[in-house]
C-alpha cells in the first residue's frame, strides 16, 4: 500500500497504472525455506455465534472474538504479496461484502491521522478522510455493514463517518462530531482511548492509553455513553486506568482497568466491569469484579494490569487474563449479573507452562456445541514495540520470549480445561477461521533469529489439536517485523498481517 502524505496529513492513492511497491527486504531475501509442512485439509467448524452489534473492528467484531466464518488459506501453492504502507503498518477492517477500510499508523508517535478506503487486492487508496489538525486518531475503530465508521481521537473527539461506494467513486465523509473535551466530560489529564457502537443506538467510550506505547499520566478513567439523541452519561473511576480495548454485546459494555495512583502497589487489584446504559446521569454498573494485578508490569509488558481486551464468549461468558505475580491466569466470567452479589467468576486456569507468564494480546473466543473455547498467548519477554534507529536491531528478536499458545475450554459444567499448548513464540494477535479450522498468526524462524537473521512466517495451527500444520515465509528483516498488531481475514480468503513497513497478504493459488 503506497500512502503518500500531503501537507495537510491526508493520504492519496498512487496513479492507477503504478502497482503498489512491495516491502523491501532489509536482510537476505533467500534465507529460510519458503514453505514448511503440508497443505491442510479443511476441518470446518460450526459458524460462530452472531455478535451484536454487527460491526467490523480491530479485534474482528464487537465482542473481540477474532473469529471469521469466511475462507482462509490452507497452504495450497500459497501466494505472498507485500505492499508498502509508507513506512508504517496499516490496520485493516475487512467487511463481508469485500470492501476494505484501513488506517495507516505513524511509527513516530504510535498514532493514526487518516482513515482510508482501499482496494482489497492492490491496497491502492480509493478515498481517505484525515483528522483535523492537532487530532490524533486512536486505533480502536469500528465499521458497520452500511459503511458507517466510528473513530476517536486522543484529544477527546468522537467522529461518525460515512463510507459510500458507487460504481463511479468512493467517498468518506464526516456525518457527526462530538467534542467530549470541550464539553468538560474528560477528567484531568485523561485522553480519550476508544469508542464503540451498541445495539440501542448509543456509543460507549472510555479514556485511557496503552501505557507501554503512549504516555499515561492520568490516574482516573471516565466511562461514558452517548445516547442516540446526543446526551452524554458518564461515571469516573478513581485510581484505575483503561489500558486496552473494551467489548460491547448488545447494549452492555465490558471494561477492564488496571491499578493506578494510590491503588498501584504490591499485590494490587484491577477491576473488570459490566456496564449498562443507565437511565439518568450515569451508566449503570451491572457488576464489578476484582482480579489479581500483581506487583507491577512484567518483562516486555505493555500494561500495568491485564494486558487483554475482554473477549465475549457467546451468550454466557466473557474472558480476560490477569497480571498475577509469576504466572498470569486466564479468567472466565458470567455475562449476566449473579443474584445476591455472588462472584461472577466461573473458572480460571494458569497461562503458559513456565514459572512466569503474561498476556498482552486479546484472546480468540469461539463457542460451539455448548463448549466455549479460548486461545491465548504467553507474551512474557517480548521485545520493544517500536524500533530504534537500527531497523534490524534486537527489537526484531523474539527468541527471548517465553512464548506459547494455549487453548482453554469451558466445559458445560463450568470448568476451565487446557486442551492443548503449542510452544510458538508469537507477539502478533492471531485469528481463527471456522471454514478451515485453523488459527493464523505470525512468527519468526527461531534458529535464524538467534543468529541475527530475522525471517518471518505466516503460521497455521490446527484449532482441534494445537499442532502447527504449515508455515509460509513472507519476508526477511526489520521491514517485515511483526509489531504485535492484529491479523485479519478478507472475504476472498486472504490473510492480512500488518508489519513494520506495510501489509503482507497470503492467499492460496489452488485447491489443496
Amino acid at each position: 500500500m503506497t500512502l503518500v502524505a500531503t501537507a495537510g496529513g491526508a493520504f492519496a492513492a498512487p496513479a492507477a497504472s503504478v502497482p503498489p511497491p512491495p516491502i523491501p527486504s532489509t536482510q537476505d531475501p533467500s534465507a529460510g525455506p519458503d514453505f514448511v509442512g503440508s497443505p491442510a485439509t479443511a476441518q470446518p467448524l460450526p459458524p460462530k455465534p452472531v455478535m451484536r452489534p454487527q460491526v467490523s473492528g480491530v479485534h474482528g467484531d464487537s465482542g473481540n472474538t477474532k473469529t471469521y466464518d469466511g475462507p482462509a488459506p490452507l497452504g495450497a501453492g500459497t501466494q505472498v504479496k507485500s505492499m508498502s504502507g509508507g513506512g508504517g503498518p496499516v490496520l485493516l477492517f475487512p467487511l463481508p461484502d469485500g470492501r476494505m477500510t484501513a488506517a495507516p499508523l505513524d511509527m513516530s508517535d504510535a498514532m493514526y491521522s487518516a482513515i482510508t478506503a482501499v482496494d482489497p487486492t492492490t491496497m491502492a487508496v480509493k478515498a481517505s478522510w484525515s483528522a483535523p489538525e492537532g487530532q490524533q486518531l486512536n486505533g480502536y475503530m469500528y465499521q458497520k455493514a452500511d459503511g458507517e465508521i466510528l473513530a476517536t481521537t486522543k484529544q477527546g473527539r468522537v467522529y461518525v463517518l460515512q463510507r459510500t461506494d458507487t460504481s463511479r467513486k468512493t467517498t468518506i465523509t464526516l456525518e457527526r462530531e462530538i467534542d467530549l473535551a470541550s464539553m468538560g466530560v474528560l477528567g484531568e489529564g485523561e485522553s480519550l482511548h476508544s469508542a464503540a457502537f451498541d445495539t440501542g443506538g448509543g456509543i460507549w467510550f472510555v479514556t485511557g492509553a496503552i501505557t507501554g506505547v503512549n504516555e499515561q499520566t492520568a490516574t482516573t478513567t471516565t466511562v461514558g455513553r452517548i445516547t442516540e439523541d446526543g446526551q452524554v452519561r458518564t461515571l469516573h473511576l478513581k485510581d484505575q486506568v483503561v489500558e486496552n480495548g473494551f467489548a460491547v454485546k448488545d447494549t452492555t459494555a465490558y471494561v477492564v482497568t488496571g491499578p493506578a495512583g494510590d491503588a498501584d502497589h504490591a499485590n494490587a487489584k484491577g477491576h473488570f466491569y459490566a456496564f449498562g446504559p443507565g437511565t439518568r446521569q450515569s451508566p449503570r454498573t451491572l457488576w464489578d469484579e476484582t482480579y489479581d494485578a500483581g506487583s507491577g508490569g512484567k518483562l516486555g509488558g505493555l500494561t500495568r494490569g491485564s494486558g487483554t481486551t475482554p473477549t465475549v464468549l457467546g451468550s454466557q461468558y466473557v474472558a480476560i487474563a490477569d497480571n498475577a505475580d509469576g504466572r498470569s491466569g486466564i479468567r472466565v466470567y458470567r455475562q449476566q449479573a449473579v443474584r445476591d452479589g455472588g462472584s461472577q467468576l466461573v473458572c480460571s486456569v494458569p497461562l503458559g507452562t513456565g514459572s512466569v507468564s503474561s498476556a498482552d494480546n486479546g484472546m480468540i473466543g469461539y463457542v460451539a456445541d455448548g463448549v466455549a473455547s479460548i486461545v491465548a498467548q504467553d507474551t512474557y519477554g517480548q521485545p520493544a514495540f517500536f524500533p530504534g534507529a537500527d531497523i534490524n536491531g534486537s527489537w526484531n528478536d523474539d527468541t527471548g520470549m517465553t512464548g506459547g499458545m494455549q487453548r482453554v475450554d469451558v466445559t458445560p459444567g463450568g470448568r476451565c480445561v487446557t486442551k492443548w499448548t503449542n510452544p510458538v513464540k508469537m507477539r502478533s494477535v492471531p485469528v481463527l477461521s471456522t471454514s478451515t479450522g485453523l488459527v493464523y498468526g505470525s512468527a519468526q524462524d527461531p534458529g535464524l533469529a538467534a543468529g541475527g537473521t530475522y525471517v518471518w512466517y505466516a503460521e497455521a495451527i490446527d484449532f482441534g489439536t494445537g499442532k502447527t500444520v504449515w508455515k509460509q515465509r513472507v519476508g526477511a528483516g526489520g521491514s517485515y517485523n511483526d509489531v504485535g498488531m492484529i491479523l485479519s481475514l478478507g472475504p476472498d480468503g486472504t490473510l492480512y498481517d500488518s508489519v513494520r513497513d506495510g501489509v503482507v497478504a497470503v492467499k492460496d493459488r489452488r485447491e489443496p
